[in-house]
């Protein structure tokens, strides 16, 4: 394939997707990864896309312009969303700490309902691994072993962000991982508001064996400006689920259903 149309078939793969991996393009290109990151850098320095760490996004979707849909997933500081659904979040992250199994390595994304899951956590023969700043500090505290990325700290959501983070991450193969997510949409997928936190979400997920998405009822229905993974790309687990029709879309762990049968008799 000529350089020219690898460029050109990069560009159509960004129209309907929102972003691409070097790895990912090496068996549709026929190329190796050295030839695609430099007509990455290329396409990057002509304007038409934006390189990333290990791949590409579109222009469109830095800017938040990918979806024709209203993004509807209010912006929040953590102090805010601490303040947000505690009863659901509290029961969410209890679920989830109890999947937690002795000689697990485990991913722990920042976040609230992620962060709600440590007094929960009772398995001390399991590593931790996390890009919440609180997080690690917390979980040390408490006498877990524990490591926090490397990268950039986002001040209002207590994140480690960015390339370097994502690179930190390739080190790794977690037999779980626990992401928190801004909105959960049908057509959308899981989004969050953050370009840069969205890459590692979507590497730590590619680099775990079981992927669990804690998210109460309120984010179903919101969509943030970035989609970082499809709807199946782990078991959802939520305290009440408000639209049967996600059903055939994801694995839905659901813990109110008896009340939620009682709403509906």
């Amino acid at each position: 394939m000529l350089q020219y149309e690898r460029f050109e078939k990069i560009m159509d793969l960004l129209e309907t997707q929102p972003t691409i991996r070097v790895a990912d393009l090496v068996p549709v290109l026929g190329a190796s990864e050295s030839t695609i990151r430099r007509d990455i850098a290329q396409l990057d320095e002509e304007g038409r896309l934006r390189k990333v760490f290990g791949g590409a996004v579109s222009l469109e979707l830095e800017s938040g312009q990918r979806t024709n849909r209203n993004v509807n997933a209010p912006k929040r500081t953590v102090d805010v969303k601490e303040q947000t659904q505690v009863d659901e979040k509290t029961q969410v992250a209890a679920c989830a700490a109890s999947l937690i199994e002795n000689g697990d390595l485990v991913y722990l994304d920042a976040g609230t309902t992620t962060g709600s899951m440590i007094e929960h956590i009772k398995c001390h023969d399991a590593v931790y691994v996390t890009n919440g700043a609180r997080h690690a500090l917390q979980l040390a505290r408490r006498g877990f072993k524990v490591y926090l990325l490397s990268g950039q700290v986002k001040v209002s959501t207590e994140a480690i962000i960015g390339y370097d983070a994502v690179g930190s991450l390739q080190k790794y193969h977690f037999s779980k991982c626990f992401i928190g997510t801004d909105g959960i949409d049908l057509s959308s997928g899981l989004t969050t508001s953050d370009i840069e936190e969205s890459m590692v979400k979507t590497e730590a997920i590619q680099r775990s064996e079981k992927v669990y998405i804690l998210a109460d009822s309120s984010k179903f229905g919101l969509v943030a400006a970035i989609t970082f993974a499809p709807l199946s790309a782990g078991q959802i687990i939520t305290d009440r689920l408000p639209d049967d029709k996600y059903r055939s879309k994801a694995d839905i762990k659901e813990l109110n259903t008896v009340n939620n049968k009682k709403l509906h008799e």
